[in-house]
């Protein structure tokens, strides 16, 4: 009997899936492995983390635990995921929207979101990420001063297309970026970075020339 629950126990604590850009209906994924017996193999996630718009239509920072015996769909808001372990360790992703299903099983509940758009690891094996989304934390910042209500914000930004929003913060990072009369390499890197995600869409047929900006996203 407890070699059989061993078998069935979280192989690995999260799992990142990228896309093929040739095949416009793959998804970017992130599956999240919670369970409440910790491995020692990996990053045994104990809890996930995470803002969404719940069937009810409201807006809630969603804590994610095993069991889960609660609603089993919700739409993921642009922002972070967040993964704690039992030892107060954490990992963590950006998304810029996605659905979120998650599934009970006998020892795990496995949360799985996808995304029209990246969903970002954040760590440091990727430290163009990190600046990229501290460009992001700064550029959404912008966009809730044209709110006066915070709720209201985080409406419009979880009915905002996920890919949609991914394109337009591209492009305004590289028009930022362009108007720096004086570019220390740090940002030459993100603005090189920046510029092959605007290719990669480009080769894939993805890049939507007539996609609203971040001020048309944002009308308030």
């Amino acid at each position: 009997m407890t070699q059989k629950s061993e078998t069935v126990l979280p192989k690995i604590g999260y799992l990142y899936h990228y896309p093929d850009l040739d095949q416009p209906a793959d998804k970017f994924r992130l599956d999240i492995f919670i369970s409440e017996i910790p491995t020692e193999q990996h990053f045994d996630v104990l809890r996930a983390h995470m803002l969404v718009k719940n069937s009810k239509d409201v807006i809630e920072h969603l804590t994610i635990k095993h069991p889960w015996n609660y609603e089993k769909t919700a739409r993921v808001c642009a922002g972070f995921v967040i993964m704690d372990d039992r030892k107060g360790k954490k990992e963590e992703a950006f998304t810029f929207g996605g659905q979120l299903k998650i599934e009970l099983q006998e020892l795990q509940t496995v949360c799985i979101l996808t995304s029209s758009a990246p969903i970002l690891e954040i760590s440091g094996a990727t430290p163009l990420h990190k600046l990229f989304i501290e460009e992001l934390e700064i550029l959404l910042a912008k966009c809730q001063t044209a709110y006066s209500d915070r709720y209201e914000y985080e409406t419009q930004l979880s009915n905002t297309d996920p890919f949609e929003l991914y394109q337009a913060c591209i492009n305004e990072l590289i028009q930022k970026f362009e108007q720096f009369p004086h570019k220390d390499e740090k940002y030459l890197q993100l603005l090189m970075f920046l510029h092959m995600q605007k290719h990669r869409l480009e080769a894939a047929g993805l890049y939507r020339v007539l996609a609203p900006d971040l001020g048309e996203i944002f009308e308030a």
